[in-house]
């Protein structure tokens, strides 16, 4: 579990193009309510990342303190640096060029996911919709897997921007990158729900739909799961707390088939942050098809920087489940394992279990390079 240390973090990355990172000093922001300490947030790391050439080991010290710090700080943090990271990159007029020396060399999908997302949406007007695969080109130079995908997902964010956050014409610049379609989708769709909740300056137009039934009831198949993904994070149901099967059942009563799948994926990654107690939650479902999109919501990226050993207990808990699910938990634990750990969970983690658990885990660490459409 994450802890409560002192006010006062320092970390001693350097990047030799810049400056060391300064002190990050949580303090000021700690005690008050949620929109006043988000926006204390937004101000403490924008003034540490502001007039920096590399702002990268800044953003990692922060992403140090804030995951130390734990609670709403760490919970926040993603949607804070989205703020922190388009406003840098506004203030620096940064070009798609310059993506690729300040985007962070992290896996992490919190603070430095944000900043990238945030970045990327930044240069968004200097993005030729013409050309919209010279953005994608810069993504696929990213150092990691989760790098790439999160800038794929950052340019769904750009997109919208570029577009006025209208989904139509946003969708069809992802469609036109192929295979990483669905997770620019996603991001997309998630500035859609930034826009619902008021947050990162986004705005819709005119009567939009706000309830995400009727939005991705009306979408295409393809974007349906990246559609939900999102539609419950940033716009939480009011009084609902997902805990168990029940709550996702209530949050998805009615829907059948590929919508029901999208909403209970989605309602899972608002339950637990225990990925463990997640799967547990899963595994209480009586129908399958509802089992497997749970699985879907693991958040295994919460495990980030636990030792190997905390990984495959995770996957083996896929054991709990029967035949084709247990293969499906098995195979998607073993490819979005292998993301956060750029592959190494295929040679590591994988060859620790055996028969079919084995043989699912390689072929979804397999296919890690192929479109993740859930992810965080």
């Amino acid at each position: 579990m994450l802890v409560v240390v002192a006010a006062i973090l320092v970390v001693t990355l350097r990047d030799d193009a810049d400056e060391p990172p300064a002190a990050v000093r949580l303090d000021d922001c700690r005690g008050l309510l949620a929109d006043a300490s988000r926006d204390c947030y937004i101000r403490t790391f924008s003034a540490l990342v502001a007039g920096r050439n590399d702002p990268r080991a800044q953003v990692a010290s922060i992403e140090a303190a804030v995951r130390s710090e734990g609670g709403f700080a760490l919970s926040s943090c993603h949607g804070v640096m989205h703020t922190v990271g388009r406003t840098y990159a506004v203030e620096q007029a940064l070009s798609l060029a310059d993506l690729k020396d300040t985007l962070p060399r992290s896996n992490d999908p919190g603070c430095s996911a944000g900043f990238a997302h945030g970045l990327v949406t930044g240069v968004a007007p200097r993005i030729d919709v013409r050309r919209p695969q010279e953005a994608a080109a810069i993504c696929s130079g990213a150092g990691t897997r989760y790098q790439r995908y999160s800038c794929v997902h950052g340019l769904g964010h750009a997109f919208m921007r570029i577009h006025g956050d209208r989904l139509e014409p946003a969708l069809g610049l992802c469609r036109s990158l192929g295979e990483p379609a669905a997770d620019c989708a996603q991001g997309a769709y998630h500035d859609y729900w930034f826009a619902i909740a008021g947050a990162d300056d986004a705005t819709l137009p005119g009567a939009a739909v706000t309830d995400p039934r009727e939005l991705c009831g009306s979408q295409s198949a393809e974007f349906v799961r990246p559609c939900w993904y999102r539609a419950f994070v940033d716009d939480r149901p009011a009084g609902i707390e997902v805990d168990s099967p029940e709550h996702l059942e209530v949050l998805c009563d009615g829907l059948r088939g590929l919508q029901r799948g999208g909403c209970i994926t989605a309602a899972a990654v608002i339950g637990p942050a225990d990925p463990a107690v997640q799967l547990d939650i899963c595994a209480a479902l009586e129908d399958p098809a509802d089992a497997d999109s749970c699985i879907r919501g693991t958040k295994v990226q919460n495990l980030l920087g636990e030792p190997a050993a905390a990984l495959v207990a995770l996957i083996r808990r896929c054991g709990a489940f029967r035949d084709a699910t247990a293969r499906a938990c098995y195979r998607w634990l073993g490819k979005a394992i292998a993301v956060v750990t750029d592959g190494d969970f295929a040679r590591t983690g994988c060859p620790q279990l055996t028969g079919v658990a084995r043989a699912e885990c390689r072929a979804g660490a397999a296919s890690m390079e192929q479109a993740l459409v859930t992810f965080s």
